[in-house]
């Protein structure tokens, strides 16, 4: 059996309310106490997620914003990386040269800043209290941005944005998504992958000592990496193309992660 277990969180081990069930926290807890060890990894701000540790009942390293940011179960930063500042006006400038409604998302340190008021996004960040400010991004600060979030109605929508940052910046910058909704921007590099394989090493582990489960692009290279990777029933179709090989099981909202993690941790 892996020694570590690391999960994506929306679509993945949190049910459609965005938390945890009461048998995926009773899993977990099980298995704690039997020396299997969790990473949660996920492409959300550390802010929003930092109780989740509580919520279950035991520590355990974050990774977030798709790998911009790592933490300790004490709350110390353990890996870091922003964009580089020259890129950051630039970026935020795109978003005017595209014929559809796109509403942008900027992590910078702390705060979660957003050009347009979005009440919708507040389902997802109940229970954390971890809410966007309005701003005009144009008069941000470019310093300590770690993730830059396009979300528009259709991965259709973003795709001349995306093409257009790539003519911009080439491998300069990470790209990925998390939903058929975002496009998001981290530094070159970046990924839940890199990140954890250092998270690992803190821990004495290697990415083959891991099971990770994940349903969104910006798991692709976590799941392809780990020593096993397992995609969720209801993961975004590409995912599901990227990794045709890899075992599938249900839905989130099923608690297919936690009746998988019994089974398997059973046997």
């Amino acid at each position: 059996m892996f020694p570590v277990v690391v999960s994506d969180l929306d679509g993945t081990l949190l049910n459609p309310d965005h938390r945890f069930s009461l048998r995926t926290r009773q899993v977990m807890q099980s298995l704690n106490q039997q020396g299997v060890q969790f990473i949660l990894a996920t492409g959300r701000h550390y802010e929003d997620i930092k109780h989740l540790p509580e919520t279950v009942g035991f520590d355990m390293y974050l990774v977030t914003s798709n790998g911009a940011r790592a933490h300790s179960p004490n709350h110390q930063t353990v890996f870091q990386k922003n964009i580089c500042p020259d890129m950051i006006k630039p970026l935020l400038a795109l978003r005017h040269d595209i014929q559809v409604p796109t509403l942008t998302n900027v992590y910078q340190n702390s705060e979660w800043l957003i050009d347009t008021d979005a009440r919708w996004l507040r389902d997802f960040h109940a229970d954390s209290g971890f809410y966007y400010r309005v701003v005009d991004l144009n008069r941000i600060s470019e310093k300590n941005i770690q993730k830059i979030t396009f979300i528009s109605d259709s991965v259709i929508d973003l795709q001349p944005l995306y093409q257009k940052v790539k003519a911009l910046f080439g491998d300069r910058l990470s790209l990925t998504s998390s939903s058929a909704r975002c496009f998001e921007i981290m530094s070159a590099g970046v990924t839940k992958a890199s990140t954890l394989k250092e998270v690992l090493k803190l821990k004495g582990y290697e990415l083959k000592d891991a099971i990770a489960f994940g349903d969104g692009l910006n798991d692709l290279q976590m799941l392809s990496e780990v020593g096993k990777g397992v995609v969720m029933g209801n993961a975004d179709a590409r995912l599901v193309n990227l990794l045709p090989d890899h075992e599938r099981i249900g839905f989130s909202r099923d608690d297919a992660v936690a009746h998988y993690l019994e089974q398997q941790y059973a046997s």
